[in-house]
């Protein structure tokens, strides 16, 4: 029992003898104050864990900020709002929706430009989200995920549009309200023909803001799209 005591109370003097440290240091003893894991060396590298696309989508209970390296894609991905995304330096980040050979309606009321979901070729992760799925398409609805100045393009032509005097408007709405027009103005072809227009503006958006793009071009009926894009970078 004896023995037992004395075990105890070197213990003791052992856990308040010496302070309890939050940080780690591999190869060095001159850690910097806010390092809580300092690593020196000058002939090795730090691997993070390597996992399949598979492995990686089974880890479960994952906290944002996680870190591995997915060696089915070749590319490092990040926890982010419970979601794996992968990392990409984007001097530039920007969405970017397109499509060809689509018809469309000649109309007065504005109607939005056919792209959505499927039709992304580009999406810097963490910036926009287009809205709607492919069984429920929502067309030009974007919504911004981060504060900040953007540039809004979007364009749109055809390959029969008839003759005639023509006013044609391409709109930025932003929830819901007309913000800009992208570009606007009057055609007028002596016969059917080729036809083309797009423009920009620049607009201060907001996180969660729902972007819209749509279109007017007088008359009636349906017409040959030859191609429509919309694309959107933050500044």
């Amino acid at each position: 029992m004896k023995n037992c005591i004395q075990l105890f109370i070197a213990l003791l003097i052992l856990l308040f003898a010496f302070p309890n440290y939050a940080q780690v240091g591999i190869n060095t003893t001159d850690l910097a104050d806010g390092s809580a894991l300092q690593i020196e060396s000058t002939t090795g590298a730090l691997v993070m864990p390597r996992v399949t696309n598979a492995q990686m989508m089974a880890i479960t209970d994952v906290l944002d900020g996680a870190i591995l390296y997915n060696t089915t894609e070749n590319k490092w991905y990040i926890r982010i709002d419970g979601i794996w995304s992968p990392y990409t330096y984007n001097d530039t980040p920007s969405i970017i929706l397109n499509k060809e050979n689509q018809s469309f309606a000649q109309t007065t009321t504005p109607l939005p430009i056919p792209l959505n979901s499927a039709n992304v070729i580009q999406n810097s992760p963490g910036y926009y989200e287009v809205l709607g799925t492919s069984a429920t398409p929502q067309d030009a609805t974007i919504r911004i995920l981060r504060d900040g100045l953007y540039l809004v393009t979007a364009g749109m032509s055809t390959t029969n549009l008839p003759a005639g005097p023509k006013k044609y408007r391409v709109m930025l709405y932003v929830n819901g309200a007309l913000a800009s027009f992208l570009t606007t103005g009057n055609v007028n072809l002596s016969a059917s023909d080729f036809w083309g227009t797009s423009g920009n503006s620049p607009v201060l958006l907001q996180a969660n803001d729902i972007v819209e793009i749509k279109y007017t071009l007088d008359g009636t009926g349906t017409i040959s799209g030859k191609f429509f894009n919309i694309g959107i970078s933050k500044l």
